[in-house]
């Protein structure tokens, strides 16, 4: 699958109970949502949202609840997550910003 933005959480820590339409559902609550997969044997979930804020929201209202008996364990998705779910990385996710500029070295030398 491809990603269609780098607004994607893993969530970790999943009762096997938990279906990935329970994830979707839960997740809903603070955004719309792109896309829901359930890994079972992994006990764990990728969630991609259509913007940042609600992925923001998600990731702050999700980590550490309790759903099914466990606690989840919510963090963004890192590059390695995707390959693992076998998703494209969008090209614009784990590039550094163009806008970013280098802070002037300080000089080790003393006034006095």
């Amino acid at each position: 699958m491809v990603a269609k933005s780098e607004f994607i959480l893993y969530i970790d820590n999943l009762s096997s109970a938990t279906r990935s339409a329970d994830v979707k559902k839960e997740c809903q609550y603070y955004g719309d949502i792109y896309e829901v997969e359930r890994d079972y044997p992994t006990k764990s979930a990728l969630v991609e949202f259509r913007r940042v804020k609600d992925c923001q929201y998600a990731w702050r209202k999700l980590d550490g609840v309790s759903i099914d008996g466990r606690k989840w364990k919510v963090d963004y998705a890192t590059k390695d997550d995707l390959k693992f779910f076998k998703w494209k990385v969008p090209s614009s996710m784990y590039t550094p910003s163009p806008s970013r500029s280098r802070s002037p070295v300080r000089s080790t030398y003393s006034d006095n």
